[in-house]
């Protein structure tokens, strides 16, 4: 990317920072998710989720498979491309600085649980920039493919989906920032010369429709199922909200954001839960050049632009030594979690070891749970489908809820669906209807078993821990129910865990 000058902070910029200053946290910002690959691994960060990574500037998930495609950008020697399938993605490697691409890297080691890349290029001041394979009807042969691009090398390319023959689509995108899908599944790319564009494809004839032209786009992001709004990061700090063919300014972020070399507001991320929460995430470079998550919400007022009082930090990561390798991708997984990509730390090589450290956060992919935040609705609903899911569950019948701080179940579809639990804490005759257990969410793949766990309040923790020392039985009634992409319901099931002491 560019190299851009540094942001000053001016009078007007110190009133606008203060303005910004992030509101009060009364909880945690974020939490672990228990099945992440390295919770409870000694020495290890529970937030990564894979390593190994040089700069993942772009990476993105298939929509429908749920498989990864990670763009790291190499450095003197390859480029590269990395397939990973959904069932291999936890605790992925993906080599640097042991490897380059598919090259020897800068230092003698071996990796642990390698991936090797699909496809790799010389460098040639073109760096990699992911993209998405394609899976809205609009995009005709490319259905189906992956697209990918380079910035300075203009011309955006196409592989089959898991890899294969590289070609190139004839289709050129000067100064090549990010590609996006919006709420249905359109893609977009971003240049930093100025042009927004949405992509189709007529037989095999790829097309670029302006939507507009903004200031340095660096990202676009959208509400789940919406196709009327796109939500476009400028990488001076800006976030824009285009709704019904109008710009509006969501939020300026200018005054908090360090521009300078690949440093600026670099994603952005919608939540599964916009319709009703209003949440926006965002991911940048702070005034000390470390990397920045937030989030915030749109206004009660006025639904184009956002509330800047809500802003809060979920998280940031140490990253002052250099001003490159800022990785720069946020995306929600269909599990609901949300997934934000780091790069190395900037010195060439990796010196330090982040990237093979289990305990640093540089050089991964994170996975964290956003509070709260259910599962994402199942890509692409299907037209004219009226059939409800068939949703199985099983849970454990004697459970350490106590010890737990919650119950567990397991719960499957016959097709994708997203699974609801909630559940009422009993305690001797007691049924505590007014302080039940948290609903949460998780998306299923069709036949895929997935983990749900029902958390206890802290008030009912304190109850249930009284109860059980004066011998009264306790259990924890749930109620599961699924729900597809068309908006069908299933049955409820219900089951009871018992209490153990």
């Amino acid at each position: 990317m560019p190299h851009l000058s540094a942001a000053r902070l001016t009078i007007g910029a110190l009133a606008a920072l203060a303005a910004l200053a992030p509101s009060a946290q009364a909880q945690p910002a974020y939490e672990v998710p228990p099945d992440n690959p390295f919770v409870g691994v000694p020495g290890a960060r529970g937030e990564v989720y894979a390593y190994g990574l040089r700069n993942p500037f772009r990476w993105s998930f298939d929509r429908l498979t749920g498989d990864m495609y990670v763009g790291d950008v190499g450095g003197t020697v390859l480029e590269e491309i990395t397939f990973v399938p959904r069932s291999q993605s936890a605790g992925a490697n993906f080599g640097w600085p042991c490897w380059e691409g598919d090259a020897s890297g800068p230092q003698a080691c071996v990796p642990q649980n390698y991936k090797p890349p699909q496809h790799t290029y010389a460098p040639t001041s073109q760096p990699v920039v992911g993209g998405y394979v394609a899976r809205h009807p609009s995009l005709g042969s490319y259905v189906g493919r992956y697209l990918f691009g380079r910035f300075g090398g203009a011309q955006l390319f196409v592989m089959n989906a898991g890899g294969g023959p590289v070609q190139g689509t004839g289709l050129n995108i000067p100064s090549l920032s990010s590609f996006g899908e919006d709420g249905v599944g359109q893609l977009y790319v971003t240049s930093l010369a100025g042009a927004v564009s949405r992509l189709s494809a007529t037989g095999n004839t790829l097309s670029a429709t302006s939507v507009g032209t903004f200031n340095q786009p660096s990202a676009v992001a959208a509400p789940y199922g919406d196709p009327d709004r796109l939500f476009i990061a400028e990488l001076g700090g800006r976030l824009l909200l285009r709704a019904a063919g109008q710009n509006h300014e969501f939020i300026n972020l200018d005054p908090i954001v360090l521009t300078g070399g690949e440093q600026g507001l670099l994603s952005v991320a919608v939540a599964p839960d916009y319709a009703a929460s209003g949440r926006v995430f965002v991911f940048y470079n702070d005034n000390a050049g470390n990397l920045a998550l937030d989030v915030l919400r749109r206004s009660g007022s006025d639904p184009n632009t956002a509330d800047p009082s809500t802003r809060r930090n979920v998280m940031t990561i140490a990253h002052s030594q250099a001003d490159n390798h800022n990785g720069g991708q946020l995306q929600f997984g269909s599990d609901g979690y949300l997934y934000l990509s780091t790069g190395d730390g900037g010195t060439q090589g990796d010196p330090e070891g982040d990237a093979q450290s289990l305990g640093s956060l540089l050089g991964k992919i994170l996975r964290i749970d956003v509070d709260p935040a259910p599962g994402a609705p199942p890509p692409l609903a299907v037209a004219g489908d009226t059939r409800a899911p068939r949703l199985r569950a099983r849970v454990k019948r004697r459970q350490r809820v106590l010890k737990l701080r919650g119950a567990i179940t397991r719960a499957s579809c016959d097709e994708r669906c997203t699974i609801t639990a909630a559940a009422v804490l009993r305690v001797g005759k007691r049924r505590l209807r007014m302080i039940g257990v948290r609903r949460v969410a998780r998306a299923s793949q069709s036949g895929r078993r997935v983990r749900l766990k029902v958390k206890l309040k802290r008030r009912q923790v304190r109850i249930l821990r009284r109860g059980l020392r004066r011998g009264r039985r306790a259990s924890v009634r749930l109620r599961l129910r699924a729900t597809d992409a068309a908006g069908n319901r299933s049955r409820v099931v219900r089951l009871t865990v018992r209490v153990r002491r």
